[in-house]
């Protein structure tokens, strides 16, 4: 009967420090996992930080390549509105040179880069020609006109001619235009003391050109 006592005391003992020694492991590890928690909280806080830096910078890139593209598309076409304005200003420059020359204006006496004054004011204000010649707008400015303000200068019409300064073949009004002019010799037929002459004066013609806009 002592034995099976001391057995059952030395068993509750035994039970005791196995139980305790259970607590004690299972106390570790709650320590052990609050531990490997406080040590995984800052660093998933850390990557998630990384994480949206990569974004703003992959969004700052892509935001930098589309400024560069529109750049670049912008240069793109305004280079396109200045060479087709340079073109456009050749061809009416190439059409002033050879316009004295045609026979709607060019002197009876075949003198060139002459314009006939006894012509060119018969075409005043005929529309007929702003689809014959290149030019948004045609005019001629005698010599008496150089210097002169545009509203200071006088239009030709049949009732004052030669007295005049300015001759408007047509003007189609266009507001986005570029003036390009050459000089030309204007002549005219003459009468004195029973003899008929040419007397020639220099002049400016003046052709307009229509500015386009691209795109």
């Amino acid at each position: 009967m002592k034995n099976r006592k001391a057995q059952l005391k030395i068993q509750a003992t035994t039970n005791q420090r196995f139980l305790e020694l259970g607590f004690s492991k299972k106390s570790q590890l709650k320590i052990q996992v609050l531990k490997n928690r406080r040590f995984l909280g800052p660093s998933s806080s850390k990557a998630q930080l990384k994480i949206q830096e990569m974004s703003f910078m992959l969004l700052a890139v892509f935001l930098f390549f589309v400024l560069v593209g529109l750049l670049v598309v912008s240069l793109f076409f305004s280079g396109l509105k200045d060479e087709a304005t340079r073109i456009a200003e050749e061809r009416t420059l190439s059409s002033l040179t050879s316009i004295a020359d045609s026979p709607e204006l060019s002197c009876v006496a075949s003198k060139s880069n002459c314009i006939d004054g006894d012509k060119l004011i018969s075409l005043l204000n005929n529309t007929v020609y702003e689809q014959f010649w290149p030019f948004s707008s045609l005019k001629v400015i005698k010599y008496s006109g150089f210097g002169k303000n545009e509203n200071e200068l006088i239009k030709c019409t049949f009732a004052n001619y030669p007295e005049c300064d300015l001759f408007i073949i047509y003007d189609k009004q266009i507001k986005n235009e570029r003036a390009i002019s050459s000089f030309v010799a204007l002549c005219r037929k003459e009468y004195e003391n029973s003899y008929t002459f040419d007397k020639c004066e220099i002049a400016k013609i003046i052709g307009g050109t229509e500015l386009k806009n691209a795109g």
